[in-house]
């Protein structure tokens, strides 16, 4: 049998163009035997980006604030959801069954939310640098899954490129700083 010539690093991801989009794009990150390609899907059109690891000068994973403006959105939902409930109960006649189990459903989909925003850790934006262009990665939206993927590539970036020691990364720095 033969040999797969891609093995899939990130599912495929929404990739954020704005608060509210028109269509939805999505991204995904395979793994080449010398490069990463990115994919990214829209109805029926798919974009392809390779980066061959002997081309990448640097992979910048920066946290987001998205997973607390998620928690603080979920939070106002779940309050507004909890207040109603309490109004229901609090005035006239018991409610009927019918809205309670819809408040009750709809509480726990907020509630399940916001655990699984939390479980999932923090958020981030994932840049990729070459020679020629700076390339967001959404598809590691997540520190957790950036550092997975990290831990995977990195070997294979040094296998492509070499390793400095840190004689030899100070020696350019300094070098930098006097030219």
């Amino acid at each position: 049998m033969a040999d797969k010539e891609y093995r899939r690093l990130t599912r495929a991801r929404m990739r954020r163009k704005g608060f509210f989009v028109s269509h939805a794009t999505r991204s995904s990150l395979w793994l080449g035997k010398d490069h990463l390609l990115s994919i990214d899907s829209t109805y029926f059109t798919e974009e392809y980006k390779r980066f061959y690891f002997r081309d990448i000068q640097a992979i910048t994973i920066r946290t987001t604030r998205r997973r607390a403006t998620w928690n603080f959105a979920l939070i106002l939902a779940l309050l507004f959801w909890l207040a109603t409930l309490v109004y229901d109960f609090s005035t006239g006649p018991p409610p009927d069954t019918t809205e309670v189990v819809l408040l009750g459903i709809s509480f726990l989909i907020i509630a399940v939310s916001l655990l699984v925003n939390n479980i999932l850790g923090p958020t981030s934006t994932v840049y990729l640098r070459t020679a020629v262009q700076i390339e967001e990665l959404p598809s590691l939206n997540r520190v957790r899954r950036a550092h997975k993927v990290m831990g995977i590539i990195r070997p294979l970036i040094v296998a492509a490129q070499g390793q400095l020691t840190p004689e030899e990364v100070l020696a350019r720095m300094q070098e930098m700083n006097y030219a």
